[in-house]
């Protein structure tokens, strides 16, 4: 018997039960044929958490930039990237027929250009801070990283094509990425069971006063909003089209560009959102196209905010008064001093 095996009959159920929890037992919240449902594959593949990253090109004076979480390492030796660009994309033809791309990764600062580029705008770098790479193709200031790619090859996939790079040049810089996951925007930080950080002077980094308020104001987001899910499961919603039913309801009269910017979602998870509310009768769209809940719509709303409101009454009890009102001065200051001029 070989040392694996006889480990695996040394386990007991226990053991497995320590090993899995009970996860293993839950019922999927939702499953079907990605072929006769593709709002339901999209929303399996965002549970997937990725960097987001924003494609350039530049041919014969035309340029283009497209946003992507497909950026993906292929080879070391030679160095090469993935992405995949949309056969319906207006920059389609300009990416597969030049001859190169650059790559550019963006950080944890850049949530605003991400949604610039994502956007609609005709000409996309006018409002944009950046120049020109060694190799021809726009770079973004401010981002992480950059690839400065040769076209190497293309390989058809369904109704996407899949452009793989030859690395000719790579910078880094510092900062930390911007993610995407569950469709919203996120930082990373360390998991809970990562051991920490050495001691530096007798204080470990994550608890001196400087620098640790902002990874635990989104640790403390992504956890609360992990327990809160329950309840929005309970009324038939998922973050995003919880969110954006929130938007709607609380700012009437906006189109869907508007609820994309609102809401922090991306263009595709803010469609997909609505075309769910359209589908469940709680939502509809004026001749003008403003976006109106319903009855139903609103009364899913205000029973969400009702949840609301007893799970912040419960998550708060407890906590002095005094450190309640120092953090929601801490909270407006950052919202203030970020929030994007109109």
């Amino acid at each position: 018997m070989s040392l694996i095996e006889r480990v695996s009959d040394m386990q007991t159920n226990a053991d497995r039960d320590t090993l899995f929890g009970e996860d293993a037992a839950r019922l999927p919240i939702e499953a079907g044929d990605p072929m006769n449902d593709s709002r339901l594959f999209r929303r399996c593949l965002g549970l997937y958490g990725t960097g987001i990253a924003i494609i350039t090109a530049e041919m014969e004076d035309q340029r283009a930039a497209v946003t992507v979480n497909s950026f993906a390492s292929v080879s070391l030796d030679p160095p090469l990237v993935l992405w995949s660009i949309s056969r319906g994309s207006r920059s389609y033809p300009l990416f597969t027929n030049g001859k190169g791309f650059a790559v550019n990764i963006l950080a944890s600062t850049q949530m605003n250009v991400s949604r610039h580029f994502s956007s609609k705008v005709e000409d996309k770098f006018a409002d944009a801070s950046w120049s020109p790479g060694e190799f021809g193709s726009p770079l973004l200031h401010g981002c992480l990283a950059h690839f400065e790619c040769e076209t190497y090859a293309q390989v058809e996939g369904g109704d996407h094509t899949i452009l793989i790079g030859l690395v000719r040049r790579a910078s880094r810089f510092e900062g930390e990425p911007l993610l995407f996951a569950q469709g919203q925007y996120s930082v990373a930080y360390s998991h809970p069971e990562v051991s920490p950080a050495p001691e530096v002077g007798g204080v470990r980094p994550e608890t001196s006063s400087e620098g640790a308020i902002i990874p635990q104001i989104f640790e403390a987001h992504h956890l609360l909003s992990a327990v809160f899910d329950e309840h929005r499961h309970a009324e038939g919603l998922d973050i995003s089209v919880a969110r954006v039913i929130a938007c709607v309801y609380d700012m009437p009269g906006l189109k869907t560009d508007q609820v994309a910017r609102a809401t922090y979602l991306g263009q595709r998870d803010t469609e997909d959102a609505l075309a769910t509310l359209v589908e469940r009768g709680m939502l509809v769209s004026s001749a003008g196209g403003q976006l109106i809940l319903t009855e139903a719509g609103r009364h899913r709303r205000e029973a969400i905010r009702t949840r609301w409101q007893d799970f912040q009454k419960d998550q708060l009890e407890g906590i002095p008064e005094a450190d309640l009102r120092a953090t929601l001065r801490t909270l407006s200051k950052l919202i203030a001093q970020n929030r994007p001029a109109k």
